[in-house]
């Protein structure tokens, strides 16, 4: 019995029992704190290089913006960027920015310029989804740049570990990559539109380069009156404004804004017996997702009145109808035909806006009437209005890539025109 009763105290006894669990669970206990402290480690080097690549890649597509700020229209058509000079400012900015507490270098070995693989690419980005890829690689017109920040074997060295090296796990490889891009314009400025017509966005991508017209209806473009009521008088008014708002101050002094004399109501008044004030008209921002009033189809009004002489445009020629009548459209054409810096001054290249279309396809197009929602902008060529009978308008879409000075991206693709100042797409 006492043998019973001794055996069950020892059996009882629990001394020594915290140092077995504590020798059980410690390895555990330690890969915790490997966790804990480790993989937070890792986190912050990441959002650091993400940091780095983020700034490396706004910096590549800013300097393609700046770029094309400088060039005219036919210059960015032709101009071919050289990747050196786009990866020297990428590295520049790298190298000022640290990732776990060394500054970053972005490799640049592979000299394959199309590789997807590179740390630097550089080419055209396309917003539509379901895409692979969505940047395809060219130094022809890009507007988008990649860049891949590295703590690796490859570039910068692995991060060391503080508690993980005991499971025998002494370096971790962290990567981010970034791209920014020169996306649509969510907006152009006041005084940009001096065009009172727009594309549906049903004509883009297939419709480039197609002659469009204003006539009859459905044919996938319509007038606007901006945020004015969309009837034929208050188009007619705000057309012969522009004219006179343009290039000059609040006295009517030609501003630096003037490319060619003479500029405004004095252009009128050389070429036209006008006897009527004409308010001055600045036209004002549109963003996407502004709703302009649109009026489709045939408008006879904007075409009807006095045209100028083929052959003494400019010099007061006056034909067809009465002198004291410009007819608004072909006068609008007229004006800024020659001031559209395009090298052509037998058209007007011009900015206008594109609408939202109910169906998908150019077929869908319907006459648009009403507040119409704006979901992008693109560059047209305009071709001079016959005039009656002919009430027509011709248009051809430019869909080259364009890229609008001072204009900052994030809109939608729709119109081809993107702006100068970069925005991080992915």
């Amino acid at each position: 019995m006492k043998f019973c009763l001794k055996l069950l105290e020892k059996v009882k006894n629990q001394a020594g029992a915290t140092a077995v669990i504590i020798a059980i669970t410690l390895p555990m206990l330690i890969g915790f704190t490997a966790l804990a402290v480790d993989v937070g480690y890792m986190h912050v080097t990441k959002n650091e290089l993400q940091n780095v690549a983020d700034a490396a890649a706004l910096a590549g597509a800013g300097y393609l913006g700046s770029i094309y700020e400088g060039l005219s229209y036919d210059d960015q058509q032709d101009h071919e960027f050289s990747r050196s000079d786009i990866v020297d400012v990428v590295q520049e900015v790298a190298l000022k920015n640290q990732a776990a507490k060394m500054n970053i270098h972005i490799d640049e070995t592979d000299a394959d310029f199309d590789n997807p693989d590179a740390d630097v690419l550089i080419g055209t980005w396309n917003v539509e989804t379901g895409l692979d890829p969505k940047l395809t690689a060219t130094f022809k017109l890009p507007d988008a740049v990649r860049v891949i920040a590295r703590r690796d074997g490859s570039a910068n060295g692995p991060i060391l570990t503080f508690f993980a090296r005991i499971f025998n796990i002494a370096t971790v490889n962290v990567i981010a990559d970034a791209t920014a891009a020169l996306t649509g314009p969510t907006m152009v400025g006041e005084g940009e539109l001096k065009t009172p017509f727009s594309l549906s966005d049903n004509v883009f991508p297939d419709m480039c380069e197609d002659t469009i017209t204003f006539s009859p209806a459905n044919s996938c473009a319509g007038w606007h009156n901006f945020f004015d009521g969309s009837d034929a008088a208050g188009i007619d008014d705000k057309i012969l404004g522009i004219i006179v708002g343009n290039g000059v101050d609040d006295d009517g002094n030609p501003n630096s804004d003037c490319l060619l004399l003479p500029c405004g109501r004095a252009w009128l008044d050389a070429n036209f017996a006008i006897d009527k004030f004409i308010e001055p008209q600045t036209m004002p921002q549109v963003f996407i997702g502004d709703e302009l009033n649109h009026n489709g189809g045939v408008i006879g009004k904007l075409m009807n009145g006095a045209v100028l002489l083929e052959d003494d445009k400019d010099t007061g020629g006056l034909v067809d109808g009465n002198p004291k009548i410009p007819a608004a459209m072909p006068a609008l054409f007229d004006y800024f035909r020659r001031r559209d810096d395009d090298g052509d001054d037998s058209v007007w290249t011009a900015t206008v806006p594109v609408y939202k279309e109910e169906g998908d396809l150019p077929a869908d197009c319907k006459n648009p009437k009403g507040p119409i929602e704006i979901v992008g902008f693109a560059i047209i060529t305009i071709f001079e209005p016959k005039g009656p009978p002919d009430t027509s308008l011709s248009v051809e879409i430019d869909c080259n890539y364009t890229f609008l000075a001072d204009t900052r991206g994030g809109g939608g693709g729709g119109g081809y025109v993107k702006g100068t100042i970069p925005n991080l797409v992915e």
